[in-house]
């Protein structure tokens, strides 16, 4: 800032423009400081697209996130949005038209599911859902010349089902169709080396890892992501800086907790698929998981959530279980310190037809557990003690 009149000044004047204080060269802070300001000053030397200007635009607090992101996941560039859904949604409308098509399938987090079905449509974007098992079908539901983009998450939400990701890049790259992945469930360290052309988090979840900020990120390739970035700029879909400097905190310890996590996510998987009360557990980690061979091919750590379905016998359903934990709180998201349950047929599966619901496992019985950092054994007896209820 041009102070040097600054002594000549009066009160008001110089409240609204204090001096500025700034570590000498050499000297920076450990940690990057939180550039909360919505404008910068314009330099006169650069080039506007080259700076910082506007906080909608860009911000060197919510860029340095981007660029540390793209570096874990081995991408070209990153932008993060204000949510995960931000990440869907604004992955979509920044790359498709009126007359593409997209292609996804039946077994996918369900705004993103609801905003492919039946949102898209009102732009002229039409869009075929398959079943995750159906990937024999995919090659033939891609219509040259219109089908634009595959969108597929692994392991789902919430019943945890593993896409063959290997199978259906190649099936798009053969048709020039783009592939993007939410890959939130198995965490921003895994299937890093599959050539998938735009990565989606969830940074609310295992990234940030303490329940308290929105954020989602899309990673790609640079020209993909320029494209997006036009579109969501637009939008408004800014991500906070106060946020980015949290999910960048959180990333801190990102690895050390996500191995307690997973840690615990088994044990309690071993001890729901041992229970008599219990129907079914899904877990990839479990050899019993209809997806756990392609899992252990495709990813290092299991994840940390269990879903399963109580046995009708036991008297209760889903939401009266839930409620008669102690311990495990009953509480939407995942991937925070603490272990979190809910009901599936609430929250995921109240836009689907009995049909699908009874095929993806989703009943009044059925509940997806986000497996905490407590002791292992005192989730596991909060667990026991409701089932003996």
């Amino acid at each position: 800032m041009k102070s040097e009149n600054r002594k000549n000044w009066k009160l008001n004047t110089r409240l609204n423009h204090p001096e500025r204080i700034s570590p000498i060269p050499g000297n920076p802070p450990l940690l990057a400081p939180i550039y909360h300001s919505v404008k910068f000053v314009v330099s006169e030397g650069t080039p506007y697209w080259d700076q910082f200007i506007y906080g909608r635009v860009s911000n060197p607090t919510v860029r340095q996130l981007e660029v540390l992101l793209a570096d874990l996941q081995n991408k070209e560039d990153c932008i993060v949005l204000s949510s995960g859904i931000a990440a869907i949604t604004g992955s979509m409308l920044g790359l498709l038209k009126s007359g593409d098509h997209v292609i996804t399938f039946r077994e996918l987090y369900k705004p993103a599911r609801i905003f492919m079905r039946d949102m898209l449509p009102r732009f002229g974007i039409t869009t075929s859902v398959l079943k995750l098992n159906q990937l024999d079908e995919l090659e033939q539901t891609i219509i040259p010349g219109k089908t634009k983009l595959i969108h597929f998450e692994s392991p789902t939400n919430p019943n945890l089902d593993i896409a063959d990701i290997q199978r259906i890049i190649e099936v798009a790259h053969k048709h020039n169709v783009l592939v993007s992945m939410d890959g939130t469930f198995a965490g921003i360290h895994q299937h890093t080396d599959f050539d998938i052309d735009l990565m989606i988090h969830s940074l609310t979840k295992f990234a940030n890892g303490h329940g308290d900020v929105l954020a989602g990120s899309i990673a790609g390739k640079k020209s993909l992501i320029q494209q997006i970035r036009q579109m969501t700029i637009t939008l408004g879909a800014t991500l906070d800086p106060q946020a980015a400097s949290l999910v960048e905190r959180g990333l801190k310890t990102y690895q050390l907790r996500f191995e307690r996590h997973v840690k615990n996510a088994g044990k309690v998987a071993e001890f729901l698929n041992q229970h008599p009360k219990i129907k079914k557990v899904f877990y990839p980690g479990l050899s019993t998981h209809h997806g756990h061979e392609l899992a252990q091919k495709q990813m290092s750590d299991m994840g940390a959530v269990v879903s399963f379905v109580l046995d009708s016998g036991l008297g209760m359903n889903a939401d009266q279980f839930a409620h008669k934990l102690q311990l495990i709180q009953f509480a939407v998201s995942l991937g925070a310190t603490e272990s979190i349950i809910c009901p599936t047929h609430i929250f995921f599966g109240d836009d689907l037809g009995p049909v699908d619901k009874e095929e993806m496992g989703i009943s009044p019985y059925s509940l997806r557990l986000s497996v905490g950092l407590e002791d292992s054994e005192d989730v596991i007896a909060d667990l026991k003690q409701a089932l003996s209820l």
